[in-house]
């Protein structure tokens, strides 16, 4: 078991280890979320580097990279089962959620299928049992939606700004 909860920017930087195909998709997430993504591989696709907000490092792995910076969350997307055991064992024992994409059960954490229209966010995980069901569901669920809600969001943010100005202090506050 387990819950979808909605981590911030704020949190901190992200590390990435590995440059392909897995990497790009989760990188790609990452910058639309408005994270500082690091991303450490010998090969990084070149539609990572120029990601906003991404830092590419073409070189190997050392476990001294998951010590470099507080990291909010770190990924091991790598076709290496030994290094994303690496990283895997290096971000647990220094308690920072971890994803690694080919082995749930060395995982802390795991990426559902995202799905964003400006600050809308919704999201379907499978828990790990099947990422692909889980996009399709994801798709579902915008078809769903529709386009434009992004419209809804922002509107509902100003309302809700707007009851909150309106309220008055608590007497002693």
């Amino acid at each position: 078991m387990s819950i979808l909860i909605e981590l911030l920017p704020s949190a901190g930087p992200v590390l990435v280890v590995g440059g392909g195909a897995v990497a790009a998709r989760k990188v790609r997430v990452l910058a639309e979320g408005g994270f500082q993504v690091v991303v450490v591989a010998p090969v990084i696709a070149g539609e990572i580097a120029a990601l906003p907000g991404v830092t590419a490092i073409p070189r190997a792995f050392v476990p001294v990279d998951v010590d470099a910076r507080p990291w909010a969350l770190v990924l091991a997307c790598t076709n290496d089962r030994e290094v994303n055991r690496a990283v895997g064992e290096a971000a647990r024992a220094r308690h920072i959620p971890v994803l690694v994409a080919d082995a749930r059960a060395e995982s802390t954490t795991s990426f559902p299928a995202h799905y964003r229209d400006g600050d809308l966010l919704a999201a379907v995980s499978t828990s790990g049992a099947d990422p692909a069901l889980a996009a399709r569901l994801r798709d579902a669920v915008a078809e769903a939606l529709g386009p434009g809600r992004a419209a809804d969001v922002a509107g509902a943010r100003e309302a809700r700004q707007a009851r909150l100005a309106a309220r008055k202090p608590e007497a002693g506050a």
